[in-house]
């Protein structure tokens, strides 16, 4: 498993806001909360929002990153990977549903993350 220590000169990743509560996670009869730090590429997050948020879902960077966490943990990292593969063969096939929200999602990660 990589660390911060894997990183070029041992930089930690971007902290971006945390998400909970029960505006996003149903909370009853669950006492415990599990709080996880989970690693993700530029691509893994536009492939979270882009089949699965919309516009409203983009409009502040809690809502952003609760779109994220929430499709994460129910679908994984391996569907993201997978959704993000499919973006890019789409892009190059010229096949991309809606250009127009896939560069939204591109353009708030980018905001978000500072790339």
């Amino acid at each position: 498993m990589r660390n911060q220590d894997d990183r070029p000169g041992g930089e930690p990743a971007a902290g971006l806001p945390v998400i909970s509560g029960p505006r996003w996670f149903e909370s009853e009869d669950r006492p415990f909360v599990l709080r996880i730090e989970c690693p993700l590429a530029f691509d893994d997050m536009v492939a979270a929002l882009y089949w699965a948020a919309d516009a409203g879902d983009l409009a502040s960077d809690e809502a952003l990153c609760g779109s994220i966490a929430v499709t994460l943990s129910i679908e994984g990292l391996a569907a993201l990977r997978e959704r993000a593969r499919k973006i890019r063969v789409n892009e190059r096939c010229g096949a991309i549903e809606s250009p127009e929200f896939l560069a939204l999602c591109r353009q708030r990660i980018a905001a978000l993350t500072g790339q």
